[in-house]
């Protein structure tokens, strides 16, 4: 914790030392993230749900490229490509520029589980802030301001280019926003 320091008859803090805050900060995230997988309506693994994000928001891809966008070894990215087309939620197509090749392309029903899943995560956790003071409100969204930039950034200190700007973990997998199971 934060150790304050007289002056002038006021308290002030000082900032901690980055490794406790980080340390605060990381296990927060996952106390919170936790919170919201608990009313999510899918039973999607964390792999699962981050590569079905990734085929949304970037495709139509390769597997190569989910991957690579990913972060995963090609064969880890194949089971979990057959696994989300099993479920309806991707499906493959012909290549159009090179027949040989096939690229994975978001199903309706995967865009709806991720539309549904982000609403649900995203209601629950406004009204936990409409609860908030308006100056408690207002450095929230100054500390999300410096998280995005965070997670933008790649392991050494790249931006992150491919993707949706979600933050990495490990093995640089995508942390899906609103983590799930």
């Amino acid at each position: 914790m934060a150790k304050g320091r007289l002056g002038s008859g006021v308290l002030h803090r000082q900032p901690a030392p980055a490794y406790v805050l980080a340390g605060r900060l990381r296990v927060s995230m996952n106390h919170l993230g936790r919170q919201i997988r608990r009313r999510d309506p899918s039973d999607l693994t964390i792999a699962k749900l981050s590569a079905l994000a990734t085929v949304v928001q970037s495709g139509p891809l390769s597997v190569g490229q989910l991957a690579e966008l990913e972060g995963l070894p090609s064969p880890a990215a194949t089971r979990l490509a057959d696994k989300l087309e099993e479920a309806g939620l991707i499906e493959r197509r012909a290549n159009p520029e090179d027949r040989r090749g096939i690229h994975l392309v978001a199903a309706p029903s995967g865009v709806e589980l991720l539309e549904r899943r982000a609403q649900v995560g995203t209601n629950w956790l406004a009204e936990r802030l409409a609860c908030l003071s308006e100056s408690d409100r207002r450095a929230l969204e100054r500390a999300v301001a410096v998280l995005e930039s965070l997670a933008a950034e790649r392991p050494g200190g790249e931006a992150n280019k491919g993707g949706s700007g979600v933050p990495r973990g490990r093995g640089g997998r995508r942390a899906l926003k609103g983590a799930s199971r």
